[in-house]
């Protein structure tokens, strides 16, 4: 398997140098030169398999020969030893065909753990000793940094260099990130949105200041981030259909990694009849898909704030895919949205689009109603992320004779005080770790300054 990347250079490199990068030298995004397929047959035969056993059959096509089976398939099943539920990722019924597939059972209560978990033994298997060479770099407004700090434990000489806005994290994940600050880790607020958080990111690994460092993204602009998660359709789908039967799936976007891994799981052979894009009232995907006009926006605070962003940077492999690949087209539509905040595609890729997502923007009025109603009538206490996902799953789903899954990304306890409040709750409210006094405030494009706390960091090791 060779990677190659978005922005139209030739470059061709093998899984390890993928996976050991930020972005690619050209500022693209590396991604697979070409898909593994699997037939009906093969999908089908694999439906009593358990979750590792499925995972290592999904992920190993991607990494070709750079790792040996044996290998792989131990620091797969490894990646997946610390999760509560011996089904990893169980499905759980709220109606007719309506099932949610509850992806937090890992050590952090969220789906951000199968790829961090991944990531960082993949990335001590290949550097051993040398990883202290590497510094772990991306934006979080949450989650997906207290999930690398947590994978950080299986590649412990490796650094982390995470950034968040300081306005809009909740205050529990603020509380970790804050708390994992030493001569390895330094978590910065920023003094403006997750945007402004993930565009310093991409900035600084273009401009890399430290050559004695590896800078390697956390955030799924690196393919493990997307690597991961094509493996929840595959296990969704042989747990209610047996890989024959269509399923449709609707996806909070807490990024868009989980909708492009959807259509990658679908173009693999995978019978996917529908993917919902759900959103909350930040809207810039759905307007995208409506309207052909995505474009970086204020974002306003909510109930789900995982999804409080408009950028989204595995947008770029989509629109390389709807341009069959064209990486010179790819790069000249990313480069104006650089510059102008804007993008509109051509008409027969924006078809395209439609074609294969369906999309819906759900307001917190509604959030709030579906988290008390699916209490009510079945019992379940969700998030209001995932309420977001069912809402709009049950509202556009095309066929009511085949599955909807919607994929549950974080833990219900980890908004235990809103569904209190909404009587959605009955177990004990979580002892949240009490924030320690703010640390440095970054502002929202000083880069110089993001230059500094990587050279302080540096310098601690």
């Amino acid at each position: 398997m060779q990677y190659t990347t978005t922005r139209g250079s030739e470059t061709r490199v093998d899984f390890r140098t993928a996976l050991l990068s930020g972005l690619a030298e050209d500022g693209g995004l590396f991604v697979p030169a070409s898909l593994p397929q699997f037939s009906p047959q093969e999908i089908a035969s694999w439906s009593w398999l358990p979750f590792d056993e499925l995972a290592w059959r999904v992920i190993a096509p991607f990494v070709g020969d750079t790792l040996d089976e044996p290998t792989l398939r131990a620091l797969v099943s490894d990646s997946y030893r610390g999760f509560a539920h011996r089904a990893i990722a169980p499905l759980q019924q709220i109606g007719h065909n309506e099932w949610i597939m509850q992806l937090f059972h890992g050590p952090t209560r969220s789906s951000k753990d199968f790829a961090a978990q991944l990531q960082a033994r993949l990335i001590r298997h290949f550097l051993g000793q040398n990883c202290e060479r590497v510094m772990w770099v991306g934006a979080s407004n949450g989650d997906t940094a207290v999930a690398a700090i947590d994978a950080l434990r299986h590649c412990p000489t490796a650094r982390l260099l995470a950034l968040y806005p300081q306005a809009g994290t909740p205050a529990d994940r603020a509380a970790v990130m804050r708390g994992a600050d030493s001569g390895s880790v330094s978590c910065v607020a920023v003094n403006g949105s997750f945007d402004d958080c993930q565009s310093l990111v991409t900035r600084l690994l273009r401009e890399w200041p430290c050559p004695a460092l590896i800078p390697i993204s956390f955030n799924s602009t690196n393919w493990v981030g997307v690597l991961a998660q094509i493996v929840f359709y595959f296990h969704a789908a042989l747990q209610l259909g047996g890989g024959t039967r269509p399923v449709g799936f609707s996806i909070p976007t807490a990024s868009f990694a989980e909708i492009y891994a959807g259509f990658i799981a679908q173009k693999m052979g995978l019978p996917i009849n529908q993917i919902i894009v759900s959103t909350n009232r930040n809207d810039a995907l759905h307007r995208f898909i409506h309207c052909n006009r995505y474009s970086r926006v204020s974002t306003s605070r909510t109930l789900s704030p995982a999804m409080d962003f408009s950028l989204f940077s595995n947008l770029e492999r989509f629109v390389w895919e709807l341009y069959e690949r064209d990486g010179e087209a790819t790069r000249a539509l990313m480069e104006h949205f650089e510059a102008c905040g804007e993008l509109s595609i051509g008409n027969r890729q924006w078809l395209q689009a439609r074609m294969l997502f369906d999309s819906y923007a759900v307001d917190d009025a509604s959030i709030r109603e579906e988290i008390t109603t699916l209490f009510q009538q079945t019992g379940s206490a969700v998030d209001p992320h995932t309420a977001t996902g069912a809402f709009a799953g049950r509202l556009h789903r095309r066929n009511i004779g085949a599955p909807i899954v919607t994929l549950g990304q974080f833990a219900p306890e980890k908004s235990a005080p809103l569904l209190a409040e909404l009587g959605a709750w009955q177990g004990a409210m979580p002892a949240y770790a009490v924030a320690t006094p703010d640390g440095p405030l970054l502002a929202e494009d000083d880069l110089t300054g993001l230059h500094g706390v990587l050279t302080a960091l540096q310098a601690a090791r």
